[in-house]
């Protein structure tokens, strides 16, 4: 699974970048991805994207190891694209022919699959949740919602780190979990599943109490203790976003390879 996929504090590179302008780096990127089909244009936004790791206060070790089931399951879309598809020219065979076609099509699904989840991990790196939830109550989205983005991203360290607590738990008791079976599963559920849920439970009461005593969404608006002014890195990322959406759009029309 994807490990610490949360917000990393940094003063460097897209930790510069206002949540806004981090939001269209992230939009470009897509756009790359999803709407385009040239492997050299994938291939350099993942340069571009590796890149942006380096600038950025992101630890690209850490970032890399963070991505292992990324790049296992991109190898294995490329495998199955590469054995299941027989259009144009057969290069080898392993038991069943290795076609042009088949390399090219698993080469571009596997950088699909890769543009899209290291831009979308780096861009929940790179962005403080508080600034974004507040970035969209001032586009007008109620406050309440944007409360509601805010808690999604922090209880999910939150559940990570209450497994990793049960599990040990279970370890130093000799309780040993697994899905091989439905009798195993009935097991893992209410030995890991059950306490994990429980006290996520506990603590969105607790939060709700919280609320509920300082009156929150009483009013209609709120007022924000930070204001955000726009930077030249907000500038230049706005600027970087559209390239990639030019150059994606150029790369169908002229059918770069």
């Amino acid at each position: 699974m994807i490990r610490a996929a949360a917000y990393r504090a940094g003063v460097r590179g897209l930790h510069r970048v206002g949540p806004g302008a981090n939001l269209l780096i992230l939009g470009g990127f897509l756009f790359v991805g999803l709407g385009s089909g040239s492997l050299v244009l994938k291939l350099t936004a993942l340069g571009v994207l590796f890149g942006l790791v380096l600038l950025s206060d992101a630890a690209p070790r850490a970032f890399l190891a963070s991505l292992r089931f990324v790049f296992v399951f991109s190898l294995f879309l490329f495998v199955a694209q590469a054995l299941s598809i027989r259009e144009g020219v057969t290069l080898f065979t392993l038991g069943v022919p290795i076609t042009e076609g088949g390399l090219v099509a698993g080469a571009g699904m596997a950088l699909r699959f890769l543009v899209i989840l290291t831009s979308s991990f780096l861009f929940v790196t790179v962005t403080d949740p508080d600034r974004l939830a507040q970035l969209f109550v001032r586009v007008g989205i109620p406050y309440r919602y944007g409360y509601v983005l805010i808690l999604a991203l922090r209880f999910v360290p939150f559940f990570r780190d209450e497994l990793r607590t049960v599990r040990e738990a279970q370890r130093m008791r000799g309780i040993r979990t697994s899905v091989r079976s439905p009798s195993a599963l009935r097991r893992a559920i209410r030995y890991t599943f059950v306490p994990v849920l429980v006290s996520g439970l506990m603590r969105v009461d607790s939060i709700a109490m919280s609320m509920k005593g300082r009156c929150f969404g009483l009013h209609a608006t709120r007022t924000s203790p930070r204001t955000t002014q726009l930077r030249l890195a907000d500038g230049l990322a706005a600027i970087g976003a559209g390239l990639l959406a030019t150059a994606s759009i150029l790369a169908g029309r002229f059918a770069w390879p």
